[in-house]
């Protein structure tokens, strides 16, 4: 059965309208339960209307007045990754705030370098959702303060890394496959070698970048032909919310 409030949209989007016009607000998530609750909270508490679909492939027609809430509570790491790197294909470029599992740092860094405008939490309070999604839209970039103070307390790493001459030409084909955000299968095949080898592959790049996951391995490898991201932090507007920064470094390119 269709939804009752289904638009001429992908199969899975759905359209909710607010009290009033404003700023609309798309929610991506790819479990429909999840992503319902999601449409319900965005409508019961702004303006505007509030649309949800799957995936950012699916996503409506935007614009520059548009908010994209990105959901990655559904997806594993590997499709996580595959879905922030969907950001940068988005145009015009909407105004995009990514809703994790966790503050980890390098989630939050690769985020913002695929173009994300700010990343919350499920550790979050509610309120303090509503308050960085209105800020983003807004124009401002949002980060959790434990990533800020986790980036401050890090040490300098840049000699801690590896040369690039400690890889192999196919490591680091590898390499810039899954800063792209592409699944093994998919690296597989554009390589023409077997997933168990891209595997292998993979474990090598991560010992050599001491590296703990996929994420890490994005985050760590751009040092190698490239700055690191690094957070310009300003003076907070609400708590735990920074001002606008200039766009991040895209490690998709």
């Amino acid at each position: 059965m269709n939804h009752p409030n289904a638009i001429d949209k992908p199969s899975d989007a759905v359209e909710h309208d607010g009290a009033t016009a404003g700023v609309n607000i798309i929610v991506v998530e790819r479990n429909a339960f999840l992503r319902d609750c999601l449409l319900r909270s965005a409508t019961e508490h702004s303006e505007g209307r509030a649309a949800g679909c799957a995936s950012l492939s699916d996503l409506p027609n935007t614009s520059r007045s548009t908010v994209v809430l990105l959901s990655v509570l559904s997806l594993s790491e590997e499709e996580a990754d595959a879905e922030l790197a969907l950001l940068t294909d988005i145009a015009p470029s909407p105004r995009t705030m990514v809703l994790g599992k966790n503050d980890d740092l390098n989630k939050v860094l690769l985020a913002l370098s695929q173009g994300a405008n700010g990343y919350i939490s499920i550790s979050s309070g509610f309120d303090a959702f509503l308050q960085a999604l209105r800020f983003v839209g807004a124009g401002g970039t949002y980060v959790p303060a434990q990533c800020i103070l986790e980036a401050k307390q890090a040490p300098a790493a840049a000699s801690e890394q590896a040369p690039v001459s400690v890889f192999t030409n196919r490591e680091l084909a590898v390499i810039q496959a899954i800063r792209k955000g592409k699944p093994n299968k998919v690296i597989a095949y554009e390589l023409n070698m077997c997933e168990s080898t891209v595997k292998v592959h993979v474990r090598h790049i991560m010992k050599k970048l001491h590296a703990k996951n996929r994420t890490d391995v994005a985050i760590k490898s751009a040092e190698l032909s490239a700055p690191s991201v690094r957070l310009q932090v300003g003076e907070p507007i609400f708590p735990r919310m920074l001002r606008p920064t200039a766009a991040p470094a895209n490690l998709a390119t």
